[in-house]
């Protein structure tokens, strides 16, 4: 079969569903010897092209910006492409599709969570109008859906009341680099002077935006100041109303915003930091838990939507609005070594339940249903 992938994702900042995407590719041809992949882009994506994929690059629209020009492309210009290469399966990690057109392919999307239909908050106004015009009917025409949480399943038979067989949950891994590292003097030396990072540092890695539960880190490390001086350094890109916290953020000394963190720099970072904290409202998965955990980076985070399904009986949970109770396991972890150790081989363990192979396979066995 001919199976076609808007691997637009690789072209941006790598977040959450670029990393599903990476980790995918990175496995499929390993696993799948008898069909033939072509990634869609706007851009060539020559890393992938020297791997083996046929890249269909479509050039860039340089008069206006991507995510204005982003639905033109997926209902102008990649519907003619797949008309032209007779594809067979068309797999859209972003779960949109062409809306218009007759569909000679069959069509698989992933959804990685509907937090825009859990709370108006999460997002903006004109995101939810975009996911309402395209995504409903992307999720109505797709001939299956995959999703990476029970959770998400459930929420997505909740919002869009799907048949229950159309939804198939294939769990996230973490890349294989993320693990437990020596680091030498010179790396942890370069590192810190990169980020301008103290001794020992509590880490925060996601989106700055109210879901991620930013203000709850905020009131954990006032308390934490009676604690610890190690600080919360926070790493991600700004997300909808993240400015806001900035202001907060700017008043105190034992929390910071550090931006956005290269790829190639971020198991050096999990493997740095002291502590990883993560207080979230709502996740799809909650990738940076997992990387954290198999880094053996102790975790403290949230006991909502899926990272039970994640951390289960291995690490540290508290309400979001437990600020005294994440104080306090922190507390607990920086003063107890012998309970730090225990959580950090749980949690070591706890993460070998997920990997790149088996969530491949369980994408290809998807492919063959269609």
């Amino acid at each position: 079969m001919k199976i076609a992938v808007d691997a637009r994702l690789l072209e941006r900042k790598m977040t959450g569903i670029g990393r599903l995407l990476a980790g995918f590719l990175d496995n499929i041809l390993k696993l799948d010897k008898d069909n033939e992949y072509f990634l869609f882009s706007q851009g060539e994506l020559k890393e992938y092209q020297n791997k083996g994929f046929n890249i269909i690059a479509t050039g860039k629209n340089k008069l206006t910006t991507a995510s204005f020009y982003s639905p033109f492309w997926l209902n102008l210009v990649l519907p003619a492409w797949l008309s032209k290469l007779k594809i067979d399966i068309f797999f859209s990690p972003t779960g949109f599709l062409p809306l218009a057109g007759e569909k000679k392919y069959k069509s698989l999307i992933i959804i990685c969570d509907v937090f825009q239909k859990v709370d108006k908050n999460f997002h903006s106004f004109f995101y939810r109008k975009y996911t309402d015009l395209f995504l409903e009917p992307s999720v109505k025409n797709s001939n299956a859906i995959l999703t990476i949480s029970h959770h998400s399943k459930k929420d997505i038979l909740k919002f869009y009341k799907v048949p229950q067989e159309k939804v198939k949950v294939v769990h996230l891994a973490a890349e294989e680099k993320f693990k437990p590292r020596e680091l030498s003097p010179q790396e942890k030396m370069e590192l810190r002077k990169k980020y301008h990072l103290p001794e020992k540092f509590i880490l925060y890695v996601g989106v700055l935006e109210e879901r991620k539960n930013i203000d709850g880190l905020i009131k954990i490390a006032d308390l934490l100041k009676e604690e610890t001086e190690i600080p919360i350094l926070l790493f991600g890109k700004m997300g909808y109303r993240g400015q806001k916290y900035l202001k907060e953020i700017k008043k105190r000394e034992n929390i910071q915003y550090k931006g956005f963190i290269k790829n190639e720099d971020l198991p050096l970072l999990y493997n740095l930091a002291t502590i990883f904290i993560f207080p979230s409202f709502y996740e799809g998965f909650g990738l940076p838990v997992l990387e954290a955990m198999q880094s053996g980076l102790p975790v403290v985070s949230s006991n909502t939507s899926s990272l039970p399904e994640i951390v289960s009986q291995s690490g540290i949970m508290h309400s979001p609005s437990d600020y005294k109770g994440f104080a306090e396991s922190i507390a607990k972890l920086l003063q107890d070594k012998n309970f730090y150790d225990k959580i950090r081989r749980q949690e070591i363990e706890q993460a070998k339940q997920f990997n790149w192979g088996k969530t491949t396979a369980e994408i290809i066995e998807a492919f063959k249903s269609l």
